[in-house]
């Protein structure tokens, strides 16, 4: 296992294309705002590459922030392509906090696929948007369309629309 050197965490935060951020124009979990030309900021505690399993382990206090995107969890997994320059997948455990515009979310775990391009949210999964409230045992949302499927013991608060 090979310790992360700048040149590696710089092309590999640089390139990560952190869509839990997906297209603003959707009416999803904080329209997953983009920021793509952002630049990427990654901090933890550790940070482990194994170039061979083509992955990256952030541990301890993990802060992901790109744009007005922010991931906070106690433990984050990137799988890079082989080039090492995309992202392809991301798990995060503990404590895991997302903050996209103004909408949150928190659960102990969450699993980003940019394959499928779904963000699957489990462990007392609790959705903040526009002062609604949607809490259930998992939250799966697809990227690209901003849909969203909450799956077990489902509870959810809604505001009335505010008269104008």
């Amino acid at each position: 296992m090979k310790y992360l050197n700048f040149a590696t965490l710089f092309v590999l935060l640089v390139s990560a294309p952190l869509s839990i951020l997906a297209d603003e124009s959707t009416a999803g979990f904080g329209n997953l705002a983009e920021d793509s030309d952002a630049p990427i900021e990654a901090i933890a505690d550790e940070m482990i590459v194994n170039n061979e399993k083509s992955e990256a382990e952030l541990t301890g206090n993990v802060v992901i922030i790109q744009g007005s995107t922010r991931l906070n969890a106690d433990f984050v997994t990137l799988i890079y392509s082989e080039s090492g320059s995309e992202v392809e997948e991301m798990f995060a455990r503990g404590n895991v906090f997302l903050l996209s515009g103004e909408d949150e979310a928190t659960s102990e775990t969450a699993d980003y696929n940019l394959a499928r391009g779904t963000l699957i949210m489990t462990g007392d999964a609790v959705v903040m948007q526009d002062g609604n409230t949607v809490r259930s045992d998992r939250a799966e949302f697809d990227i690209e369309t901003g849909a969203a499927v909450m799956t077990g013991r489902v509870r959810s608060v809604l505001l009335p629309p505010a008269d104008e």
